[in-house]
Order: C-alpha cells, then sequence, then structure tokens
C-alpha cells in the first residue's frame, strides 16, 4: 500500500469531526484500487450515524471490486436504509458491470415495489450486455414510469441495444411523445439506423425479420467480444 494511502487511512480512523472524515474520504478515493482502502471504506459504510459520510463513501468505492457486491447488496435490501443511500448502492452494482452485480440486480428487481426504487433499477440494468436484462428492459419501456430511465441507460450504452433484436424490436414499436424521452428515443433510433445503415424505423422493423439483420447482429458481438479480449490482454 502506498504511504500516502497508509496517512490517510490513519488519519480516518483518528478524526472526529463528520466534516474531516467526509474530506479523507474524498482523498481516498484517489487510492480506491488498493485492497486496503476499498476494504477500509466498505467497513466505515456500515456506519449508519452520518448519511452524508456515507454517501461520500460510496463515491469513492472502487466499484469494479466484486466485494463491494455482497455489503451494497444488503444495504438496498434493508427497509432501514434511505432512499438516497439505495440509489447510489444501485448506481454502483449497475457499474460494476460484473455477472455477480448483475444477478443481484435482478434478483432486487423481481421483488422491489418502492417506484424510487425501480427507477434506479431500470436505470442499473442497462450498464449490461447480457441476455438476461432484455426482458426486464423490453418491461420497462412499455411502464409508463420506468420508460425514461431505460431510455436514459440504453442511449448511453448503445451496445446493449445492437446486441438484442427483441430489444430494438420493442424500440422500433415505441409511440414516445414526451419530450424528456424523446431526447433520448430519437439518439437510440438514430444510432440503430447508422449502425445497421437503414433509413428510418419502418426499414428497421422489416429488416428485423431477416436472416440479413440477424447475421449483422451475430458480427457486432463477435466484434464486441475481439475487443473484449484484446482490452483483456492490455490490462494484464
Amino acid at each position: 500500500m502506498s504511504e500516502t494511502a497508509k496517512k490517510l487511512l490513519l488519519q480516518l480512523k483518528k478524526a472526529k469531526k463528520v466534516n474531516k472524515q467526509i474530506d479523507l474520504v474524498q482523498q481516498l478515493k484517489d487510492y480506491n484500487q488498493e485492497e486496503m482502502v476499498n476494504h477500509v471504506l466498505l467497513i466505515h459504510l456500515n456506519r449508519k450515524d452520518h448519511d452524508s459520510l456515507r454517501l461520500e463513501i460510496l463515491a469513492s468505492l472502487n466499484f469494479d471490486d466484486e466485494k463491494i457486491i455482497r455489503p451494497l447488496t444488503e444495504i438496498i435490501g434493508d427497509s432501514y436504509e434511505s432512499i438516497a443511500i439505495k440509489e447510489k448502492a444501485i448506481t454502483l452494482l449497475g457499474e460494476n458491470k460484473s455477472k455477480n452485480a448483475m444477478k443481484s440486480l435482478m434478483k432486487i428487481y423481481r421483488k422491489a415495489k418502492d417506484p424510487k426504487i425501480l427507477d434506479n433499477l431500470a436505470l442499473a440494468l442497462t450498464f449490461f450486455e447480457d441476455v438476461s436484462v432484455i426482458k426486464p428492459l423490453i418491461k420497462a419501456l412499455h411502464h409508463e414510469e420506468l420508460r425514461l430511465p431505460a431510455l436514459t441507460g440504453l442511449a448511453r450504452n448503445e451496445s446493449t441495444v445492437f446486441r438484442s433484436k427483441d430489444l430494438m424490436k420493442a424500440l422500433a414499436k415505441l409511440e414516445i411523445t414526451k419530450q424528456f424521452e424523446l431526447l433520448h428515443y430519437d439518439k437510440i433510433i438514430e444510432n440503430i439506423l447508422e449502425k445497421f445503415k437503414l433509413a428510418n424505423k419502418e426499414d428497421l422493423l422489416l429488416a428485423l425479420n431477416t436472416k440479413k439483420m440477424d447475421q449483422a447482429i451475430n458480427n457486432y458481438r463477435k466484434e464486441q467480444a475481439e475487443i473484449a479480449k484484446m482490452l483483456k490482454k492490455v490490462k494484464m
């Protein structure tokens, strides 16, 4: 562990005032790739006396670390936790993008009833490029209260859209009238048409029933898999 991280963790241990603790947590974010830093932040996350501090801890965690999945899942399932804490925990699980994070979010999604939680879950599921999220996302697109977060996420992560014929078909059949939804929806449709060299939504719906489109989608998946392999080698 770096000397700077050690000093910051020691100061955090000794700090009494919440404002000072928040300041130290913010500084530790630059060192959250170090295992011990993330470990200590997760320990402090158990403190339930100051949500302002806990929100800062959540913002400073290394979301790539799979060790965050279990504690964050427990937070989301705790009926005594504040909505603000749960919302940030859901976002972090989405950003984690691992299979285990996705499974946790899917499990929570099936049981969730709170509109705000469902709203955040619909957005978080768009981080994943897995067939398991397609059905709940299509369901969200047809739900008046969940459509905007689903569209917002899909506009950001176009790869999820390009991988799924069913998702593209559901999007093409939507009739959007709300301005905030249209901003994201038009971008998604424009990206699909550009990617697959189509003129309009009518052409898209026709193309989705052809083997040529199936092949184009499969080619896209293979390309992305090759890119993922290359990136993994570079990181190693």
